[in-house]
């Protein structure tokens, strides 16, 4: 997809002659600057979507880290982006058997519990990893993630 990039300098050269006064000019232009700041800020949001490698660009932007590269976004990201360890699922027994008589094994001293809250329903997506030098504010962080991650993800955020 490419976006049409709008050089608004350009645009007021369209405006007629007669009416290019430097009073004019000023005023057109202060009406342009904040148009342009609203393409910029329009064509970086549609730049960036849920995927983990631009969360992690956005998020290193974010905290704007020292020597970030986005061309070297491997080797100079710090802020980044893990996967939680799916445990194996659990199975007792299928509909299809006959009910098990018993749930633990008696020479084993240790019990079993299970939540179904939680267990199986993967309770985070992702985790986001954060250095400890890095001072944020937990709400707006969560709230520029949220407007980038796709919906039904659930994520944590760790410090390191």
């Amino acid at each position: 997809m490419v976006w049409s990039q709008i050089d608004f300098e350009r645009l007021s050269e369209l405006h007629p002659q007669f009416l290019r006064k430097p009073a004019q000019m000023a005023m057109l232009f202060s009406f342009l600057k904040p148009l342009n700041k609203l393409q910029e800020k329009t064509l970086y949001r549609m730049q960036h979507n849920g995927t983990t490698i631009y969360l992690e660009k956005l998020l290193n932007e974010y905290f704007q880290v020292p020597g970030y590269d986005t061309q070297h976004h491997d080797t100079t990201k710090r802020v980044y982006i893990g996967d939680i360890q799916e445990t194996g699922a659990l199975y007792i027994y299928q509909d299809q058997e006959p009910d098990v008589s018993f749930l633990q094994d008696e020479d084993s001293e240790s019990d079993l519990f299970l939540d179904v809250d939680v267990e199986g329903s993967g309770a985070y997506s992702f985790t986001i990893f954060i250095p400890v030098g890095y001072a944020f504010q937990e709400p707006n962080l969560r709230a520029e993630i949220d407007s980038y991650r796709y919906f039904g993800k659930k994520y944590n955020i760790q410090t390191y």
